[in-house]
């Protein structure tokens, strides 16, 4: 027993250790590249052609208001919403709301949004032969129905492709619905960790892009083909990949954001994070290809690969180390049971301190970072907050599982996240 509880020790130790050693580079390359946004405003002038590219199903609760928004900031962008055969009335209100509207029909709809994006950059593609606009200059942001541009968004993302390498550009994302705990937590995941981690991956050129506020030069789309999306589960990571082997870099525009609705039940949180690993651990597939490319930058290369491989090769062995060291230790401190490990009787307070500071650490310091970026955080919460970020990722540990099993059932079909209405005041947030 002894021996088997001293190896998961071990296991448990070099995980935490390079997850640290991961947060202290994602925290001095990230703040450092957050703090360069801040003081560098965007310039409010931009010199290309914008086309907003729009995938819907069933989306009459919030295309209307996202339509409008983009033309607001934007008056002068195509907007072209793909109706995957929706059975209410986002059609309707899309075409009411100034988009131009692309009809996919059944049996051939709703099989992906990578598919439906393919037949709307059809469109895309037509139009930009039709008024003749420079594919280098002509950038395609792929936005979610429920999606909001920060103010400065649109500056910021476009004055990144001024470098003629950069091909797509990823807006940080917040969470705009933050009644709930289980909301305010995801947006502490995508505005406080993630959002980071992005800015840190700007030194490598492997930024991963997103579903929303997924900025991307038609010239780089074209380079992957006429139909650039997959039909992946997550058809923004496997884009990303794409471009990357064909030599393009990828880039964060970490002075403005997206903002979206937050999934509001523990369930369909864990429904969305199983598509969303899922879609990951396939799309890791693709991780040798990547290191034997001879266009991309071995930086570029390991950083993506890492990021692929984790929730294999890291989030799933961690989620059985942490829990028997959490457990081993927790029955020790309540007299339940001894830690069968050489040296620790003597040593327990230092050994509890050691694992507390890498455990927690890392959450709490990027639960600060959040609450220095959010109008409506405070530290004290915020450090509560990043406690609760270690448990927290148990829902994350699940659908990695769970995601784990579907593959070996070989299990691809998805399920879209529902969206609500929402109050004008509360879908302004951002």
């Amino acid at each position: 027993m002894g021996t088997l509880y001293n190896a998961v020790m071990a296991v448990a130790l070099l995980l935490l250790a390079w997850g640290f050693a991961q947060f202290v580079l994602w925290y001095r390359w990230g703040t450092a590249e957050l703090e360069s946004a801040l003081g560098r405003p965007p310039a409010p002038q931009y010199h290309y052609h914008l086309v907003f590219l729009v995938a819907c199903l069933n989306e009459e609760a919030v295309i209307g208001d996202t339509v409008t928004a983009i033309r607001e900031l934007a008056p002068d962008a195509t907007v072209v919403v793909v109706d995957d055969a929706s059975a209410d009335q986002t059609r309707k209100l899309a075409t009411g709301a100034g988009a131009m509207v692309v009809r996919r029909e059944l049996p051939a709809a709703q099989k992906g949004k990578g598919l439906a994006l393919n037949r709307g950059f059809q469109s895309v593609t037509t139009l930009a032969r039709r008024r003749r606009l420079d594919p280098y200059r002509t950038i395609v942001c792929v936005m979610d129905a429920d999606g909001r541009l920060s103010p400065n968004a649109i500056p910021a993302a476009l004055e990144r492709f001024d470098d003629p390498r950069v091909g797509g550009v990823q807006l940080p994302v917040r969470i705009r619905n933050k009644r709930s705990f289980l909301a305010r937590m995801q947006d502490l995941e995508f505005w406080g960790m993630s959002a980071i981690a992005q800015m840190a991956r700007v030194r490598t050129r492997s930024v991963s892009l997103g579903g929303n506020g997924q900025f991307t030069r038609l010239a780089a789309l074209e380079s992957v083909g006429p139909r650039p999306w997959s039909d992946a589960l997550t058809e923004d990571l496997d884009l990303g990949i794409e471009l990357t082997l064909r030599g393009w870099e990828l880039d964060c525009a970490s002075a403005g954001w997206v903002s979206q609705q937050g999934v509001e039940t523990v369930r369909a949180l864990l429904r969305q994070r199983t598509r969303w690993y899922q879609g990951h651990m396939l799309c890791a597939r693709k991780s040798r290809t990547l290191w034997e490319s001879p266009v991309v930058p071995r930086r570029t290369a390991l950083e993506t690969i890492v990021y692929l491989v984790s929730p294999s090769f890291v989030m799933l062995p961690w989620s059985i180390a942490f829990t028997l060291g959490l457990v081993a230790v927790a029955a020790h401190i309540a007299g339940a049971a001894p830690i069968p490990l050489d040296g620790v009787e003597a040593n327990l307070g230092l050994y509890a301190g050691f694992w507390y500071l890498l455990t927690f650490l890392p959450p709490v310091v990027m639960a600060l970072l959040y609450a220095r970026r959010s109008e409506d955080e405070d530290v004290v919460g915020s450090i509560a907050k990043g406690h609760a970020l270690v448990f927290y990722a148990y829902l994350n540990m699940a659908a990695g599982w769970r995601a784990l099993t579907r593959i070996a059932l070989r299990r691809n079909t998805w399920a879209k996240t529902v969206r609500v209405a929402e109050v004008a005041d509360l879908e302004r947030a951002a």
